[in-house]
């Protein structure tokens, strides 16, 4: 009898702990099958302590106190469970809330642009900026999974570089078309120029501003979370040239597309010009040579003999060398617009990430330059390029390594590239109305002056014509569809993200 006591008791406290077990599931998942176990053998104590003449109420009250602390400890374990996944979140970047980032670029850029029928080509090369940068993120949250960015950055130009003027490559530019005395006259040739100079670039600047709008990781493949955003960007930098040394040289072509007459073929085919004299008589008058020709193509002019002994001078046209210690060019140029872009991240662990984005931009072009040494053309401004929406356009890419340094600041190291191009767009060159006034004011003078011929009154009032025009257009010359402008630059980037 006293046996089936026992055991009946027994199942009575083995069919309530595993309620009890049951109950403190409810807080610590998984921990029924334990518990029940843990239960069933401190119900075998329990029983042993009974047989033992333990008392009942001394046994049941320290199941009581285990049970306690096993939730408690369950809790508590709950708890830094939920504190360890909210450190992993942070630790993880939750794009919430507000991040800040700064760096420091070095850059190395190169410029250039060239001119259709101007026939010149002009460029800055070897460029190295240092960039200091500062950006903000506002995430709103996965609720609103969107974000706002908006960024600045001023550079200053390091050490020298040179700068090329290049008015040889593209053929040269025409100086002047000349023709016999007949009636209507026959053109003798083209006088064309030939330019080359090479100076030095210092103390260039540029800034930049660029504010945007995208869905955060709206796209997530294989672990990349993607974010596309539109915004607007804008970059200007200013370049200045001093120290500038070059060599010209007229020579003597058949036509207006550059068949030479005073040039002569070398070995290899290597070309070799003479360089354009024009001989001036007694009268002051240019001696009129004479054309000679090989099978119907003209070749070279050369002077009669029989003037030779006449001759008080050589003109040697624009056949010279120079050297400018001043600033000799100066330019402003603008790349803004608006751009769609993607920007890619990659975890590869709680503190390492990867990143990376691509931007396609449609910038506005504009330049404004000022050449002090050119008395022909208006100073400060002599020369203004500019395009229209969709005539220039920008990509941009960046690679980046990120690394979690604490809770909210994250190491940051990268690099950049950027590449600006414009097609055909317009030039205006401003024209020095004092210079050009001189010139009419003196061709006027000669033209009422009653010894001058009606030949030569015909040249004057030729070119008087041709001043007027430029002051009826407001003393510039615009040439649609003439420049094409190229400006790209690559950079190492350290920097520093915070959240808050």
């Amino acid at each position: 009898m006293k046996n089936i006591h026992n055991w009946l008791l027994n199942f009575a406290v083995m069919a309530v702990l595993p309620g009890v077990a049951g109950a403190a599931g409810t807080y610590y998942n998984n921990s029924v099958y334990q518990r029940y176990g843990a239960a069933s053998s401190g119900n075998s104590n329990y029983n042993s302590g009974y047989n033992s003449g333990t008392k009942y109420s001394g046994q049941y009250g320290q199941k009581n106190t285990s049970y306690a602390g096993n939730r408690n400890a369950a809790q508590k374990q709950n708890a830094g469970r939920a504190n360890a996944k909210n450190n992993s979140s942070k630790n993880n970047g939750k794009k919430q809330g507000w991040v800040f980032a700064a760096g420091l670029t070095h850059e190395l850029a190169n410029w250039n642009f060239d001119m259709n029928s101007a026939g010149s080509q002009l460029h800055y090369d070897n460029l190295m900026w240092n960039v200091i940068d500062g950006q903000a993120t506002y995430y709103f949250g996965d609720s609103v999974p969107l974000q706002a960015k908006i960024g600045a950055r001023y550079g200053m130009q390091f050490d020298e570089s040179p700068m090329i003027d290049d008015d040889i490559s593209k053929g040269g530019y025409i100086v002047s078309e000349w023709t016999d005395g007949a009636n209507p006259p026959n053109v003798l040739g083209y006088q064309t120029g030939h330019a080359l100079s090479v100076g030095t670039s210092k103390d260039g600047t540029q800034m930049g501003f660029n504010a945007s709008i995208g869905l955060t990781d709206y796209f997530k493949w294989n672990g990349i979370k993607m974010t596309p955003s539109v915004g607007y960007r804008y970059l200007k930098y200013k370049l200045s040239t001093k120290r500038n040394y070059g060599v010209t040289l007229d020579i003597f072509e058949a036509t207006d597309q550059h068949a030479y007459v005073t040039c002569v073929s070398g070995y290899m085919g290597e070309i070799q010009c003479d360089p354009f004299l024009v001989f001036i008589g007694e009268d002051g008058q240019a001696v009129t040579g004479r054309l000679l020709q090989d099978n119907g193509t003209l070749t070279y002019i050369i002077v009669p003999s029989n003037t030779l002994q006449n001759i008080l001078g050589v003109d040697t046209g624009g056949t010279y060398y120079y050297e400018q210690a001043g600033t000799s060019h100066e330019y402003e140029t603008t790349w803004a617009g608006p751009y769609v872009a993607m920007d890619m991240e990659y975890q590869i662990d709680n503190k390492n990430f990867v990143s990376g984005g691509i931007e396609l931009g449609l910038p506005v072009y504009t330049s404004e330059g000022n050449q002090p040494y050119r008395y022909d053309w208006a100073h400060p401004k002599s020369v203004e390029d500019s395009g229209e929406l969709g005539d220039a356009y920008h990509i941009g890419l960046n690679a980046m390594w990120k690394t979690m340094i604490t809770n909210s600041a994250m190491l940051t190291l990268g690099f950049t590239y950027d590449y600006y191009t414009v097609s055909n767009a317009k030039a205006t060159t401003y024209l020095n109305s004092g210079y050009y006034m001189g010139i009419y004011n003196e061709d006027k003078e000669l033209y009422n002056d009653e010894d001058t011929t009606e030949e030569e009154k015909a040249l004057l009032a030729e070119e008087m014509a041709a001043i007027d025009a430029y002051r009826a257009a407001g003393w510039k010359q615009e040439t649609s569809s003439e420049i094409n402008s190229l400006y790209r630059s690559m950079g190492i980037r350290v920097g520093i993200n915070v959240k808050f």
